[in-house]
């Protein structure tokens, strides 16, 4: 059981400077959410504190502050978990986001072409994080991370996370939410990027994973046990507890300021890592290799955005 010191810690702001996300560079924390459909954002507020602790962050990374020792060769296998755990735990909150945005439009609140470019950002850093997570060498995700799922169910899916029931209809594509005619294209043209990066990062790691994904994708489960959920948080290092916004941002900030000194000290696709096989179609277009190469100033806006932090001029 994480004592009340460890959990205090994983819901704290970051610090300005230097690694402080679990005990050691790449280590993991868990994250805490509330359960789906619980109200979490109250005052759609972020915060003073927030604001300034994204403040501070954006500042040290403008400033090539953000650093920390490069992973080596040996150390691969843990910096591509983290990247794994953490990437997801970041999916999760801008899922979150997400939807928080959707239920707007639907009740009519806001403005409505703010709210669209805000959810088209938060699509955009969901296919940087599919990017980030899926950039484990085939051999290590095959004899460690899929392994892993495994274990943990002969069946596991991504389609168990509870927080993507909320977004499924708009990342399958199918039907564009009510946003204006002059944000429609931008939010489309982010969808189909998202589709084909997963398609993409699904063929890079497995044998077929493109079609597997695909089948998938087509073919739902009709019905879903609440426990596959459980089984999936689980995995994730997920608790279901009661979180304020405050709560949920500032770990929301912690693991993008991770990302952040991460892609800082070893790029997307490390030195030390040996990737082998050609590079899926769909990992190879132009709009692909923007995101790619754009990955950490994503992460960065993302931080910005969910705390209302001004960029730095």
């Amino acid at each position: 059981m994480m004592s009340r010191n460890s959990a205090t810690a994983a819901l704290s702001l970051p610090t300005a400077l230097g690694w402080d996300f679990g005990d050691y560079p790449y280590a993991l924390e868990p994250l805490t959410l509330p359960h789906p459909g619980e109200p979490w954002l109250a005052d759609g507020t972020a915060g003073e504190d927030l604001t300034e602790s994204c403040r501070e962050l954006l500042t040290a990374a403008a400033d090539g502050a953000l650093v920390t020792p490069p992973a080596t060769a040996p150390e691969l296998e843990r910096l591509f978990w983290f990247r794994w755990i953490t990437g997801h735990h970041i999916s999760f909150v801008i899922w979150r986001l997400i939807a928080a945005r959707l239920e707007q439009l639907a009740a009519g609140h806001g403005d409505r072409a703010a709210i669209a470019r805000e959810i088209t950002e938060y699509v955009r850093a969901y296919s940087a994080m599919m990017l980030y997570t899926g950039s484990s060498t085939r051999e290590i995700y095959n004899d460690t991370i899929r392994p892993s799922m495994y274990r943990m169910h002969s069946t596991f899916s991504g389609t168990w996370a509870a927080d993507y029931a909320a977004v499924r209809g708009l990342f399958r594509g199918r039907r564009l939410p009510p946003v204006p005619d002059g944000e429609a294209d931008a939010l489309a043209r982010e969808i189909a990027l998202s589709q084909r990066i997963h398609l993409g990062v699904a063929a890079k790691l497995v044998v077929d994973g493109r079609s597997l994904l695909q089948h998938l994708v087509d073919n739902p489960p009709e019905r879903q046990p609440r426990v596959w959920t459980s089984v999936f948080d689980c995995y994730f290092l997920t608790l279901r507890a009661p979180a304020s916004g405050h709560e949920v941002l500032a770990q929301l900030l912690r693991r993008c300021k991770a990302v952040a000194m991460d892609l800082a000290a070893n790029g997307l696709y490390p030195r030390v890592a040996d990737y082998t096989g050609p590079t899926p179609e769909e990992l190879c277009t132009p709009e692909t290799l923007t995101c790619e190469s754009e990955l950490s100033d994503i992460v960065l806006r993302v931080a910005a955005l969910a705390t209302g932090c001004p960029p730095l001029h």
